[in-house]
């Protein structure tokens, strides 16, 4: 009978052990979250570290890595999913040539967040958080109009446009911000592009390249502004861009400094505010992104929805896509310090 009570209680014990076990790899598979971000700046790196450091303190295992080229994030998100985790967040190289790798994210029924930039033409997004594009776009027209007195009839003034990457969503969002703003001014005469290059197909520059924006602002100025022609305003879509776009013009120009626009408040952007090359940078905390997209990992981790303020703006293509859109900020000269 002893016999028999001991070899109960190791069953007993063992059986114990393995529930226990099954336990905790379930609560470790719902802990894990994969990320793959974009590569193209110090900011994504940035930004996903620190995401990746806030996680791990929340109690997640994260893999994050960095991809240099659409086909490489690819690759990342097959593996990624393989290992299933309970989330995946992805800031796209392109975000265009996602869709048929998500496909097998939808199949393995993993949540997938698309962060900065939204993902097109797939089901398979879940969430999107980001800041308002369409307002940065607009931000930057308003100052503008602003700084040239539009609103009360002042003009004309030379313009020239410059958008971002085709393949970024947000390019088109922040593009179509701006000339919302502008378009009355271009149509009755205020504002005037002696290039005509005002659509986003004429303006965009590819992979947000400064050396890009630079070639093309070469040419415009040799094209368009010899003989004393005033360039009056550059609308720049990032602050990258306003860098080649600076070089450009301290190079070829020999007017009075242009209002030249930029967003993400670049250590490069900050310092040409304070000298006079640059007006204006919108400031994107990062650390507010972060916040909100943790929150949203985390509620969808638990099986609950997240806090969304955009049922509507975002349609990829496929579907409209749940949102929590940050609000960003215009920094000048006079309140560089609010940027950290």
């Amino acid at each position: 009978m002893k016999k028999f009570i001991v070899l109960l209680s190791l069953l007993m014990i063992i059986v114990a052990a393995l529930l226990s076990g099954g336990c905790s790899s379930d609560n470790n598979s719902q802990k894990k979250i994969s990320i793959t971000f974009a590569n193209s700046s110090a900011n994504w790196q940035k930004n996903g570290n620190s995401m990746k450091a806030d996680l791990e303190k929340e109690g997640f295992t994260v893999d994050l890595q960095f991809a240099d080229t659409d086909s490489q994030q690819i690759e990342q998100l097959k593996a990624m999913i393989a290992s299933k985790p309970s989330c995946i967040v992805i800031g796209a190289v392109n975000s265009e040539n996602l869709s048929e790798v998500l496909k097998e994210a939808k199949e393995e029924k993993i949540p997938v967040i698309a962060y900065d930039r939204l993902i097109m033409n797939t089901d398979a997004v879940s969430y999107y958080a980001s800041f308002d594009n369409e307002a940065v776009g607009a931000a930057m027209g308003e100052y503008i109009v602003a700084s040239l007195d539009l609103k009360n009839g002042s003009g004309p003034y030379n313009i020239e446009v410059f958008a971002g990457d085709p393949g970024d969503n947000n390019a088109h969002m922040f593009f179509n911000g701006s000339m919302k703003v502008l378009k009355p001014y271009f149509d009755n005469g205020q504002l005037v592009s002696p290039s005509r290059q005002v659509s986003f197909d004429q303006a965009a520059t590819k992979d947000w390249d400064k050396n890009n924006a630079k070639s093309r602002m070469d040419k415009l100025l040799s094209t368009y502004y010899t003989g004393g022609t005033p360039l009056n305003v550059v609308l720049a879509p990032n602050d990258g861009c306003a860098d080649g776009i600076r070089s450009s013009l301290q190079a070829n120009y020999h007017g009075p400094w242009p209002i030249l626009t930029g967003q993400d408040s670049d250590s490069t952007a900050l310092e040409a505010i304070k000298n006079g090359t640059q007006s204006i940078t919108i400031y994107k905390s990062s650390s507010e992104l972060n916040t909100k997209c943790i929150r949203m990992i985390k509620a969808v981790v638990e099986g609950v929805k997240p806090a969304i303020n955009d049922k509507t703006s975002y349609n990829n293509g496929v579907m409209v896509v749940p949102s929590y859109l940050c609000i960003p900020l215009i920094v000048d000269k006079d309140n560089l310090s609010v940027v950290k």
